[in-house]
């Protein structure tokens, strides 16, 4: 009987040890996690929205968004450069003003601008002119809360701190009031700026031969499908790399006829809504007829370079098509 006694007594200090033990190790495990908890609760700032829902607004995020509103910003005054540029071409004009502060859609040079823009969004935007009445820079923004960005393209030394203000900072800069927009005035261009030539006296460019009549109607080809995508009566898909097949018609109103081709390869840049650059090489030709179209810039530095030059500096690989 004393046996047994001292045996069941034995057990119940085994079983109180180990209870005891257990708690011990919990509580070192609990506190071993308190300051990887505490960590976490300060990388993470949870703030929450109207209905109750948690946001996460850790520093990362918010840097992540405020980075890509300001490169949307740079694209949009970029998008407004070119819709200038591409209204100036048409009108064969430029402007009278010493400065241009007006806003997308606002009198008939409004609407024709925001025609070319790839977006409904209204923006507020400042021309800076060269000494010629071209534009060399381009600010826009989209309103004067603190949240909407600055956005800078061209020719402007102070760029980055211009997009660091806001944008009633940015009138007070240039001596605008904000809402009294300029008058735009606008001169016939007697030489049209594709002979201005990025403000430079035009000059025919080294190596063209205006007398070779295959390259002539390779620029008169490449003309056609970016005068395509523009004005064209039918919706055709976009590559930045294609190929226009021998067999596609052409519905866009040209004041030339169009030359006899087989396929042709092209590499066009795309402002959003319209092309702005274009080269092509008619399969049917030499790769040294490389054709070229340029709606702001005419001719480029491609003069005596091949089809595979072309490919060469945009990147791209023979065949491989890609599309915008």
């Amino acid at each position: 009987m004393k046996a047994k006694r001292a045996l069941l007594l034995s057990l119940a200090l085994l079983t109180v040890s180990a209870s005891f033990s257990c708690g011990k190790e919990k509580s070192k495990s609990e506190e071993k996690s308190e300051p990887e908890t505490t960590t976490e609760a300060q990388e993470t700032t949870e703030k929450k929205d109207k209905s109750g829902r948690g946001l996460d607004l850790s520093f990362g995020m918010m840097s992540y968004v405020e980075k890509s509103k300001k490169v949307s910003a740079n694209s949009h005054a970029k998008s407004i450069y070119n819709s200038i540029m591409t209204v100036l071409v048409d009108e064969e004009s430029k402007f009278g003003n010493d400065i241009v502060y007006t806003k997308t859609g606002e009198g008939d040079f409004g609407e024709k601008v925001r025609n070319y823009f790839p977006t409904d969004k209204e923006f507020e935007y400042i021309v800076i002119l060269d000494e010629t009445g071209y534009p060399k820079a381009v600010m826009c923004c989209s309103g004067t809360s603190r949240k909407d960005k600055v956005g800078v393209y061209g020719d402007i030394e102070d760029a980055d701190d211009i997009r660091e203000l806001k944008w009633k900072k940015v009138l007070d800069k240039f001596g605008l009031e904000y809402g009294k927009y300029t008058d735009i005035k606008l001169e016939d261009d007697d030489y049209g700026y594709n002979s201005n030539n990025n403000n430079s006296s035009y000059q025919e460019p080294e190596g063209y031969d205006f007398n070779d009549k295959e390259l002539m109607e390779s620029c008169d080809l490449a003309a056609a499908i970016a005068w395509e995508y523009n004005r064209g009566k039918e919706d055709i898909p976009v590559y930045l790399y294609g190929k226009w097949s021998k067999d596609a018609p052409f519905t866009s109103d040209l004041d030339w006829e169009i030359p006899e081709h087989g396929d042709i390869e092209y590499v066009l840049e795309y402002n959003g809504i319209s092309v702005t650059k274009l080269f092509c090489w008619d399969t049917a030709r030499d790769k040294k007829y490389v054709g070229d179209c340029d709606f702001g810039y005419g001719y480029t530095n491609f003069v005596d370079k091949t089809w595979d030059d072309v490919l060469e500096y945009y990147g791209y690989t023979q065949g491989e098509y890609r599309q915008y």
